[in-house]
């Protein structure tokens, strides 16, 4: 397995996106990083250009891209701006593939939430169908699309491994696959036995926090249902990323806190 770190949660700037850590994130001993493509999406050409160049200097790939849609952007509901959204993904998508990137997580919990009273089973219908699109868009740029479940207090929609996988066998697209998440899956109560049983064909990407305070894992006393799930992962023979999605105590003890949580991932995934 690869061990990747995302920057979506670390404290930074407005106008940076999380490429300041970096070299960090190297240093500490990932092996790729992992970026909020939406914001990145929002980025001037010449922002973009020098994250590039920032990016080629430090010599860390972007294996994949998270944060996907933009909250302000809805998926689902009566109200669902098409033209908006296709503009948006493609233009995410194609600097998605300028980065090198080859999964990008749609998770958006706030983009695909359904507004109060809107029927579950449409919403469901739309974002198959949104599903559909992306995994033509993605297909053509190399990037397959990776389903994540998020926990009921982010979003109404797809709240575990399960429905995801549902998610992806409606949607019937070879670029449309699913991710799973420890923090979710704690959240929600959830076991491994569907990342078991469907996990071989759909699972292609996975993020980790410890479930208090969705902070850096140091080692496998924090929780006892650490080594059932990396135990889950290698039954399936999961080859992919797992990327620490998580909080640090501060920006000054993130470099310590993720060399530390990047040598428990990379043990736990032997």
């Amino acid at each position: 397995m690869k061990i990747g770190c995302c920057v979506n949660f670390l404290p930074k700037e407005a106008d940076d996106p999380g490429v300041c850590y970096a070299k960090t994130i190297k240093d500490a001993g990932y092996d790729y990083i992992e970026l909020p493509i939406g914001q990145i999406n929002l980025l001037s050409e010449d922002k973009f250009v020098q994250l590039q160049k920032e990016l080629d200097e430090t010599g860390i790939p972007v294996y994949a891209c998270n944060n996907f849609f933009v909250p302000e952007l809805k998926l689902v509901g009566e109200k669902v701006e098409q033209a908006k959204i296709r503009a948006f993904y493609t233009s995410a998508l194609n600097r998605a593939q300028l980065l090198g990137c080859k999964y990008v997580v749609f998770g958006s919990p706030w983009s695909k939430s359904r507004p109060d009273g809107f029927p579950y089973e449409q919403a469901f219908a739309q974002l198959i169908q949104l599903c559909r699109e992306l995994g033509d868009a993605a297909g053509e740029r190399g990037i397959t699309i990776a389903l994540e479940p998020n926990n009921r207090m982010e979003t109404n929609m797809l709240n575990t491994f399960s429905d995801v996988v549902a998610m992806a066998k409606a949607a019937n697209h070879p670029n449309i696959r699913c991710l799973q998440d420890y923090y979710h899956l704690k959240i929600e109560h959830d076991t491994v036995d569907s990342l078991l049983e469907y996990g071989n064909e759909f699972l292609v990407h996975s993020h980790f926090a410890k479930l208090e305070g969705r902070g850096f894992p140091k080692d496998w006393t924090e929780d006892e249902y650490y080594p059932i799930y990396f135990k889950a992962l290698k039954t399936i023979g999961y080859k992919g990323g797992v990327s620490m999605e998580g909080l640090p105590v501060s920006r000054d003890s993130f470099a310590k806190e993720a060399k530390t949580a990047c040598a428990f991932l990379r043990k736990a995934a032997r």
